[in-house]
């Protein structure tokens, strides 16, 4: 009969515990594995068509990065990354190179009309694993605004 009240009890700290954490330890857990992972100015180089951007431009478009509408994922078929590095037609991408996490990352930028693709590679894995995503964000589905942000 004890371990029966001992074990409800433990179940009852438990379910309140994981019921009420903090929402700055719930950001953190789910950040951890977020697709669209937020992007710091300080940690980011960014280009685009091979030039540096300056800083107000950076910050600019990271902000617009950051507060962008995440969509949906695309699935990358083995031997298909080149296609999504490299489209035979489209926008010339935006480079930002930066760290999410501990983790070294390029991520690219391709704007268009509707929406914007991202591609990201992390440069420091093996086979340079790839995740591609679309992103809903006024600002940077033009092309004015993202060599002019």
């Amino acid at each position: 009969m004890v371990w029966i009240v001992t074990s409800l009890v433990v179940f009852s700290l438990l379910k309140l515990l994981v019921t009420s954490l903090p929402s700055g330890v719930v950001e953190r857990l789910f950040s951890r594995y977020a697709v669209h992972a937020k992007v710091t100015s300080d940690q980011t180089n960014m280009t685009f068509q091979g030039r540096p951007l300056d800083d107000q431009q950076k910050s600019k478009i990271i902000q617009h990065f950051n507060d962008a509408i995440f969509i949906e994922r695309y699935y990358i078929y083995p031997g298909d990354e080149e296609r999504f590095l490299h489209p035979k037609e489209g926008p010339a991408p935006l480079t930002m190179q930066t760290k999410i996490g501990k983790q070294d990352v390029t991520l690219y930028l391709f704007h268009y009309d509707d929406h914007v693709d991202v591609v990201r590679q992390f440069t420091h894995k093996p086979k340079k694993k790839l995740t591609a995503y679309r992103l809903r964000s006024e600002p940077l589905q033009t092309s004015h605004n993202m060599a002019h942000a």
